[in-house]
């Protein structure tokens, strides 16, 4: 079943983060998802197997450019040993759904380049790679 995450998911998004690659604390995911929830312009969205268990999440939001409007993925990840079932895809479509409800015509999605299987997850569900980029980064405290 895929439905809006709660402020109750922080233990098993903070799991799924770290499978994602990227070690952060329960509070802050806590504070952020908080953000995210209350801001009307972002979708957030779990996979909760019949047991109960948290076992994806994918989170999109809107964009708005002087060169274009669009959705963007913020991320998407499910769990290891829950894989290969389909449930990328349905959170995937969710949010192209989500997107479409909120006057968006496109959802965009950034990959780093070393994830060559989420490229293939991409692209087998029709995305296409319209341009490579760098990411330049500042730290500011």
């Amino acid at each position: 079943m895929i439905r809006s995450a709660t402020p109750s998911d922080t233990p098993a998004l903070k799991d799924l983060c770290t499978q994602l690659g990227y070690e952060e604390k329960a509070a802050d995911i806590k504070q952020r998802l908080h953000y995210i929830l209350n801001n009307p312009d972002n979708g957030f969205f779990v996979f909760e197997d019949q047991t109960g268990c948290v076992c994806g999440w994918a989170h999109c939001f809107g964009k708005h450019f002087l060169e274009g409007v669009y959705a963007e993925l913020g991320g998407i990840v499910v769990d290891r040993s829950c894989r290969r079932q389909g449930i990328g895809k349905q959170l995937l479509e969710t949010c192209e759904r989500w997107a479409t409800e909120h006057g968006y015509t496109e959802l965009r999605v950034r990959s780093g380049g070393t994830r060559e299987q989420a490229h293939q997850f991409y692209t087998q569900l029709g995305y296409e790679n319209t341009k490579w980029q760098k990411v330049f980064n500042r730290r500011l405290t």
